[in-house]
């Protein structure tokens, strides 16, 4: 009888030992054979400061003219969302867009990210890749808080906002006391997930029901360490960003300003987490006082604007891109009018 369990024991022992070692492989084969069938299509520049390592971001511009408007992508996107609204926009004015830190094909960051670092990391891609000022910011999602913190740091160089659905510190100032330690470190177990297979496996975007080239895609630069390492730096990062924003100056008083607003409350969580109830407490908190902090914020520029886009839902740059087009040629028309 001893000989049994003894001989159970050591199978599943060995079983617990090679099922992670198994999971690793299968990440890092996936991502090795991703990597070159999926290799950067745009440029990457260095905007590390001098004397740091090399970190560079991934840039994608389209078009030619002044003012440049500036995509700012929501939190698993990056340089190659909101393909239909940049093409339009491209057709009249120089468009850019980019992979912030851990996202897309952008090298990974620091183990907490707060909005300053991510906007001082657009501040050095301009720089770097010679965007020269005036530029109209189009964040989405949590892309609002770097390019509202951007914008407040920067007024000389913004000329104009259109917010898509996306985050700013009135939203920030409201919700991230609530944000547990707990609910911290549960968002960097994804980190550890990614390493072993688990995310890829779990497929919370369900790529896999999508056979096309661009699911492909979207799954290899998804799917890898990085950008779950960067939502872990984000959420650890959330208290320094609320110090950041107190002590950046505040916005200017009459820069352009439009918010859209989504009309369903739906895709602020991948699917295969909101099936599992992720975040639903939390949740039912936003909805309720999404809409009224989304008015609050357009109302500190003279020249804010913010409406409700019908039918749309929290990834309008997705679902409803001409929505955001409109939107960014409102803003430019007003820009080229006052130039």
């Amino acid at each position: 009888m001893w000989s049994i369990k003894k001989g159970l024991f050591s199978a599943a022992r060995a079983i617990l030992v090679a099922l992670p070692l198994a999971g690793t492989l299968y990440q890092t084969l996936s991502v090795r054979s991703e990597s070159g069938r999926f290799p950067p299509p745009c440029r990457l520049i260095n905007v590390a400061r001098p004397g740091e390592p090399e970190r560079r971001l991934h840039l994608v511009c389209l078009g030619a003219g002044e003012p440049t408007v500036i995509f700012e992508a929501n939190g698993f996107g990056g340089a190659l969302s909101a393909s239909v609204a940049r093409q339009e926009v491209s057709l009249h004015t120089r468009v850019c867009s980019y992979d912030r830190m851990g996202m897309g094909w952008s090298d990974r960051g620091p183990a907490s990210i707060t909005a300053g670092l991510l906007a001082d990391d657009l501040e050095r891609l301009t720089m770097q890749a010679e965007l020269r000022p005036p530029f109209i910011l189009v964040p989405a999602s949590i892309g609002g808080l770097p390019a509202e913190l951007f914008a407040r740091r920067h007024p000389e160089q913004v000329v104009g906002m259109v917010f898509v659905d996306a985050a700013n510190s009135a939203l920030h100032e409201r919700f991230a006391p609530y944000v547990t330690r707990m609910e911290v470190e549960g968002a960097c177990l994804l980190k550890g997930a990614a390493q072993l297979g688990v995310v890829r496996l779990m497929d919370p975007f369900h790529l896999r029901k999508d056979p096309s080239d661009d699911a492909a895609l979207s799954m290899s630069r998804l799917y890898r360490v990085e950008p779950m390492s960067t939502l872990c730096g984000i959420a650890r990062g959330l208290q320094t960003t609320t110090q950041e924003f107190s002590a950046a100056p505040p916005l200017a008083p009459d820069v352009p300003l439009i918010v859209l607003v989504h009309e369903k409350f739906e895709g602020f969580v991948p699917p295969g987490l909101a099936a599992l109830g992720v975040l639903d407490a939390e949740q039912q908190m936003v909805k309720r006082e999404w809409l009224m902090l989304q008015q609050r914020f357009a109302q500190r520029s003279s020249r804010g604007k913010w409406r409700v886009v019908p039918g749309s839902d929290h990834l309008m740059g997705s679902s409803h891109p001409h929505a955001v087009s409109s939107a960014v040629f409102e803003v430019l028309a007003e820009v080229q009018t006052a130039r």
